[in-house]
């Protein structure tokens, strides 16, 4: 894995609630958990996406999933 150094401005009760939720103990994990964590979402969301036209799902399903308006 490539590292490169960064300085950035976090809000830092976010980062430290995303460490505590993501179980991990250093910034950098928490930063990369999270960022692994979009990714996920991402291609969670284009499986949802290539699957709409067979209907496994309802179209309002993918929507909100997509617009992050699932309720639950």
């Amino acid at each position: 894995m490539a590292t490169k150094r960064k300085s950035h401005n976090l809000d830092e009760t976010l980062l430290r609630r995303a460490k505590r939720a993501l179980g991990v103990e250093t910034e950098t994990a928490a930063i990369h958990a999270a960022l692994r964590a979009v990714l996920v979402g991402q291609q969670a969301l284009s499986d949802l996406e290539s699957v709409r036209s067979r209907r496994m799902f309802r179209p309002d399903f993918v929507r909100d999933v997509s617009r992050g308006t699932l309720s639950r």
